[in-house]
Formats: C-alpha cells, sequence, structure tokens
C-alpha cells in the first residue's frame, strides 16, 4: 500500500496524548484582540496600465491584514492617500508618484520600477506599509502548494498576488513541498512508480534532481546555506534524523533513538533543529543542537504538539497544540504566548518578515489562510480544500 512509510509520519497527528504539567516555562494566554486598520486611500493612477496597478496596490495592501486599502475620487483630510502616474518604456513599467500623510503632514515621493504590473503593484504596495506600519511588505514574495485532484497531484507556485501560477510537478503524490531559504529551489517529497524520492528543483521547475533514499518518512528541511536537507528517515527500526548532501549525494545519521522523530524546521544560523518526538505515542518538541547534539524538551502544555517553525527572525519558534492553538516561544526571553485559532489548522509556514503566517485550514473553512502574529487577525488566501501542504518563500 502506497501510503505506508508515510503513514508513520501521520502518527503524530492521530493519537491522543495524555496531558503532561511542569512549571518550567511561563506561559500567557491570549485571545484574539479587536485590532484598527490603518485606512490608506488610493486615487486610480493615471497612464498606461494605471488603473490595472493602483487595483491591484490596493489587493496587496488589504492581504497585509493591517492596512485598509481604499479607491478614493481625491486627497483625504485625514487618512494617508497614493497618487500617481505609469509610464510604459524599454519593456518596464514606471511609477512616480506621492503617498500623504495629512495628520503628521508628511508627503513622501515614490519611485519605482519594474517589469510587470504586478511586480510594480508589489513594490509599491511594500513600501507603502514599511512608511505607514512597523512591518515589512510581503507581496514580493511566492507561496508554494499542492493541488490534489482525481488525476492526480500538482506542486503549485504561485507569486503572492496570484497573478502567475506555475506548475512545478504532477505525479501522483507529491507531499511537503518547501521553498529554499534564498526562494530559488524547492524540495518535495513525490510518489511515482510505486516508489517514494525525494526531488529538488529550480522554483519553475528545471533542473530536477532525484534522490532515492530508503526509508524516507517525512518533509524535507532545508538547511540555510541551501546545501543540503534535514530529512525523516527509517532505519533499522528507528525513525531519526538524517542530512542529506545535496552535492555528495550522501546521508548521514543527525539524531535517532526510541520512538519517531519527525524533522520541522532548521534555526537561520543552522545551529539548531527543531523536531517532533513520540515517544510511548506523545508527541513533543524537542530542539536539537547540531553542534553539542544536546537535546531539550520545549513543549510542556499537554495534548499533541507537533509542527515546530523557526521565524526567520531567529529568536522565534511556533508549533501547533492538537491542531487548535497556536504557541509562539520566544526564545530570548523563554516566554510563551498561547493563541486559541478559531477553527484546526495544519503546515504552518512564516512569511519572509516573520510577522505573518500561513496555514491549512480543515473542515468547513477548509483552505489556505494568512494569518497575522501580533493582532491575530486571519483572512483566507485561496479558500479551496483540494490544497495543501502551503509554503511561504522569498521572491
Amino acid at each position: 500500500m502506497k501510503f505506508l512509510k508515510i503513514s508513520l509520519l501521520l502518527i503524530f497527528f492521530l493519537l491522543k496524548a495524555a496531558c503532561i504539567h511542569s512549571e518550567e516555562l511561563p506561559v500567557i494566554t491570549v485571545g484574539p484582540e479587536r485590532y484598527g486598520k490603518r485606512v490608506v486611500n488610493i486615487v486610480p493612477f493615471s497612464g498606461e496600465k494605471g488603473a490595472e496597478v493602483s487595483n491591484l496596490v490596493k489587493r496587496a495592501l488589504n492581504h497585509h491584514l493591517v492596512i485598509l486599502a481604499l479607491e478614493s475620487s481625491s486627497l483625504s483630510s485625514t487618512d494617508p492617500t497614493l497618487t500617481g502616474t505609469i509610464s510604459h518604456r524599454e519593456g518596464a513599467y514606471l511609477f512616480r508618484g506621492e503617498l500623504v500623510e495629512p495628520i503628521l503632514g508628511k508627503r513622501f515621493n515614490l519611485k519605482a520600477e519594474a517589469t510587470t504590473p504586478s511586480l510594480l503593484a508589489c513594490a509599491l504596495a511594500d513600501k507603502t506599509m514599511e512608511l505607514l506600519t512597523n512591518y515589512q511588505g510581503i507581496c514580493l514574495s511566492k507561496i508554494a502548494f499542492v493541488r490534489r485532484t482525481s488525476r492526480g497531484d500538482e506542486l503549485i507556485v504561485a507569486d503572492f498576488l496570484r497573478q502567475n501560477f506555475y506548475r512545478v510537478r504532477t505525479a501522483e503524490l507529491i507531499l511537503f513541498p518547501k521553498i529554499s531559504p534564498y526562494g530559488k529551489k524547492i524540495a518535495y517529497l513525490v510518489y511515482e512508480k510505486g516508489t517514494y524520492r525525494i526531488e529538488t528543483a529550480s522554483i519553475q521547475g528545471l533542473d530536477r534532481r532525484e534522490y532515492n533514499i530508503a526509508g524516507i518518512a517525512g518533509p524535507p528541511v532545508w538547511l540555510p546555506d541551501e546545501e543540503g536537507l534535514i530529512l525523516t528517515v527509517e532505519d533499522g527500526g528507528e525513525i531519526g534524523l538524517y542530512r542529506l548532501d545535496l552535492k555528495k549525494e550522501t546521508i548521514s545519521k543527525v539524531h535517532s533513538g526510541v520512538g519517531v522523530r519527525q524533522a520541522g524546521s532548521v534555526s537561520p544560523d543552522g545551529n539548531f533543529v527543531a523536531f517532533v518526538a513520540s515517544l510511548r505515542d506523545k508527541p513533543q518538541v524537542y530542539l536539537l543542537n547540531l553542534r553539542s547534539k544536546e537535546v531539550r524538551r520545549l513543549s510542556f502544555e499537554g495534548g499533541q504538539a507537533t509542527s515546530p517553525r523557526f521565524s526567520p527572525k531567529g529568536n522565534i519558534l511556533i508549533y501547533l497544540l492538537s491542531e487548535r492553538t497556536l504557541v509562539i516561544y520566544d526564545l530570548s526571553t523563554n516566554k510563551k504566548k498561547q493563541i486559541a485559532l478559531p477553527f484546526a489548522v495544519s503546515d504552518p509556514s512564516f512569511s519572509p518578515t516573520g510577522d505573518y503566517l500561513i496555514v491549512r485550514a480543515k473542515g468547513k473553512r477548509g483552505g489556505i489562510y494568512i494569518v497575522h502574529l501580533d493582532s491575530y487577525v486571519y483572512q483566507a488566501y485561496l479558500p479551496y480544500e483540494n490544497l495543501y501542504y502551503p509554503d511561504w518563500g522569498r521572491f
């Protein structure tokens, strides 16, 4: 049966865990709060493709969740207003305009250039975010996911504005796509012709390489230098963590032991691996120091702790409790927050800026959602139930 080996990693999600109590770490439980969005007026741009670009800027800003972008016919006396003109020459679209902040009495002269209207809109949206909020923009990024159909699986990569979709791979089964740290490559697990294997490819699906690894049983996790992957592999009755050297095509053991271990995330500095271990059917999150090989447990809340992910900011690690609670762990202060989610989720992935998550929602709210971590505001991004394993990467 083709799901036999992959079912080993699903043990983390299917088995119920007993509650474990500890006072080692402080926990602050919070709930969703009301959050006032910053209103930004956009006067339709003049010039070639002006209306198209202004509409794309409005859509991009609204996807940031902390801004409410509205179309306006004139400057506002109270809210920031973006105006400008689009021109086109020598294969490039040029923007010249200004962002007016009436309350603070500020005017920002803006210039931007891009090869397509959507790229130009993203550049403007991201710059507007930086000028008006404490956050970096997320529009110049890409999303990967698997679309499951009756004919098989499709690995899709899309730009954040969903103007361009690339079909990277089709196969009977595709699992766990992961965009590389620099956003140029993608790794995933594929089932084809009766076997599972790891594949890597350029983000457009070119230069595809295959790695046939006996016992592969979990998602690939990129190392920061993009020269290797941390894998979950079954060997000799143990399911542990292994490193695959992509250039030498060699594999070496990183960590194993009693129970099942599944790789989750590597820290941006490459020194730590966050993973899930199921010991006596109680999946919890652990941290492995790749230099000293020291392992310490991080989750003590009780229930099933899964899906650990390092933030690009480095000091933040998140994980899920029984798919309904998000734990945000500040490693620098040793403090945690718990966010009760309105629906069950899986496969969280950080934005390249570290301020947002993309998740797959389960049940009636099925699809891919964006979550803003500071405000707990969320929004449907691709509300289709047949989409799986979302991942977020640099443009």
